[in-house]
């Protein structure tokens, strides 16, 4: 006659405990005996929802002070934040500000953001840094919310927190 533990391992008759589950075993008969036993499962520990796990260097940014937004060009529309401190515009993937177009330079301007005040300065790029509506290049000024500056031929919308 077989033996088996109360989770269904099958044991050897001189055994007295199951090796698989430390359980007892008990003597079944050759007809009746099912080798496994369904038992109500406990229900599983709720899983929270509302956890996310975020990178680490997103728990180190400075803090988000405003936006600009393209007003045209292949991204028209597109939104970039702008963090406290320095953020990089260009084409160079490295930038804060990465904006694809063959009229920005790799590093074309640096918008900074520093005591409630925004300054937005060209790097010496090759087709200049306009503010509004001036057909003269800037090389730093202070820019307000909703400002427009252009970088090349791609024009931008500034709107601060």
């Amino acid at each position: 006659m077989a033996k088996f533990c109360a989770n269904g391992h099958q044991m050897e008759d001189s055994w007295d405990m199951c090796p698989y589950c430390q359980k007892t075993g008990f003597v079944g008969t050759s007809g009746n005996l099912a080798k496994t036993r369904v038992e109500s499962p406990s229900p599983p520990p709720p899983v929270p929802t509302s956890r996310k796990t975020v990178v680490v260097s997103d728990l180190h940014k400075p803090p988000l002070v405003g936006w600009v937004v393209l007003l045209d060009g292949n991204d028209k529309g597109k939104d970039f934040r702008i963090r406290d401190g320095q953020n990089m515009l260009g084409s160079d993937p490295g930038c804060d500000i990465v904006i694809n177009h063959p009229t920005i330079s790799g590093r074309h301007a640096s918008l900074r953001a520093k005591e409630g005040k925004f300054f937005l300065s060209d790097l010496d790029s090759t087709n200049g840094t306009y503010l509004n509506k001036d057909d003269k290049a800037i090389s730093r000024e202070e820019i307000n919310d909703n400002d427009q500056f252009r970088l090349g031929e791609v024009t931008l919308k500034f709107k601060c927190l």
